[in-house]
């Protein structure tokens, strides 16, 4: 793996931990050692097997490490097993070892630097975006990376845009619990983020000296996928109460009948109850 000496006597990945030493206050020895032993030995494993030419192959070996290195010291690459949302990460753990070495020679540089600045694009992103586009993505993704913009443009449009079919006085329900990962969350305020991604607010917990409150995310695709803690938010102003989705609601479903707080838009509503952990959610029927 690029691990014969140069003329400094350090193979690439000392010659790049050495300088990332000095570089990053943060850096993680033991991230690193563990990416170079086990996701770049595949990569080059999978380059050998490609039968790409060594020079290449070194090439290709070089940009990754060199951008792997970026990654530990910026905190993209965290350690295994660590709960996160980076696509950075997933990308030089999971999706490039296994993807590059069937892409062509001439598209291997040109994914490297795609998948470095969508990632670097994400992490300046909200929490939700970073999330929803993880989950989005769905396992089978490194056979699309060589077309990532196409991806990138088809999450976004999945994600963060306007869906086709709006609202009408009859919807579909959903249930979600939000209680899962913290089981002294009590739903409150509801605010729309995006067209189809809702923040709850924590109806009692405030931060100190603050108004924010701790929220939980749920992105109301179909069917809605819960985000997790999204940080603590400053709550919405009162919103409009829409009464004949909450009058046929209370008909369809007499269990969501106290009503505590509602948000709606063109597309969606979601709805907190008096005494539940749970969140209703109005799709299109």
């Amino acid at each position: 793996m690029a691990e014969r000496p140069t003329e400094t006597g350090l193979s690439l990945p000392a010659r790049l931990e050495a300088r990332a030493r000095t570089r990053f206050a943060r850096w993680d020895a033991d991230v690193w050692r563990d990416l170079c032993a086990g996701p770049a030995r595949r990569l080059e494993r999978g380059l050998v097997s490609a039968r790409l030419e060594a020079e290449a192959a070194e090439a290709v070996l070089t940009s990754y490490l060199s951008l792997a290195c970026e990654g530990v010291g910026l905190g993209y690459i965290y350690p295994e097993g660590t709960a996160g949302d980076s696509f950075v990460a997933r990308a030089w753990r999971e999706l490039l070892p296994e993807a590059l070495p069937r892409l062509r020679p001439d598209r291997m540089s040109q994914i490297l630097a795609d998948c470095w600045n969508l990632g670097e694009n994400l992490e300046r992103s909200p929490t939700w975006v970073r999330r929803i586009f993880l989950r989005a993505l769905g396992p089978t993704v490194e056979g699309r990376l060589d077309d990532l913009q196409g991806l990138v443009t088809q999450v976004s449009r999945a994600a963060l845009g306007e869906p086709e079919k709006k609202l009408g006085p009859v919807s579909r329900r959903h249930w979600i619990h939000l209680a899962e990962d913290d089981p002294h969350f009590l739903p409150g305020k509801v605010q729309f983020l995006a067209p189809t991604v809702v923040a709850v607010h924590d109806r009692h917990r405030r931060e100190p000296g603050s108004a924010a409150t701790p929220t939980v995310g749920v992105w109301l695709a179909d069917p809605p996928v819960p985000l997790g803690s999204l940080g603590s938010l400053e709550p919405p102003a009162e919103g409009a109460v829409h009464l004949e989705l909450l009058e046929e609601l209370a008909r369809a479903d007499p269990s969501a009948a106290e009503v505590r707080e509602m948000a709606v838009n063109e597309w969606r509503a979601a709805v907190t109850l008096e005494l539940s952990q749970f969140l209703v959610a109005l799709q299109p029927a």
